[in-house]
């Protein structure tokens, strides 16, 4: 696998297996990637209107800027993308380590376009396999 090929989901892999096998028909893989920071922005003016509005109407504002343990909730690191299972991907990036969550990097992943979407993603290597 190389920057430029064209790549599918592993119908073999034991996730795609598990994701066909559900009875409601789920036909999507759930792959990340790291939120922008246009996106977070986004997050946090919504979270602003919505204590604003709880404010305005004289309720409580701890369960908008707060969790159940009295951290601030913080804006998300990641977006999810949907990829159809039986899609075509192209690789932008073969090997990479990308940082999807609050913790360390992840490696073994590769950055691939959804061509129907043009959303970016990330999905571990070994769950592609090159289209010849």
């Amino acid at each position: 696998m190389k920057k430029g090929s064209l790549v599918r989901l592993k119908p073999d892999d034991p996730e795609i297996v598990r994701i066909l096998e559900w009875g409601n028909g789920g036909k999507d893989f759930i792959a990340y990637r790291p939120a922008t920071s246009e996106e977070q922005e986004k997050w946090r003016e919504q979270k602003r209107k919505d204590i604003e509005a709880a404010r305005s109407r004289g309720e409580s504002t701890f369960e908008i800027a707060f969790d159940s343990g009295g951290e601030p909730r913080l804006p998300p690191v990641t977006t999810a993308v949907p990829l159809a299972i039986d899609g075509i991907y192209i690789v932008e990036r073969a090997r990479c380590r990308v940082r999807l969550g609050y913790g360390n990097p992840t490696g073994g992943m590769a950055k691939i376009l959804d061509t129907k979407s043009g959303e970016h993603a990330y999905v571990r290597r070994e769950m592609l396999e090159v289209i010849e």
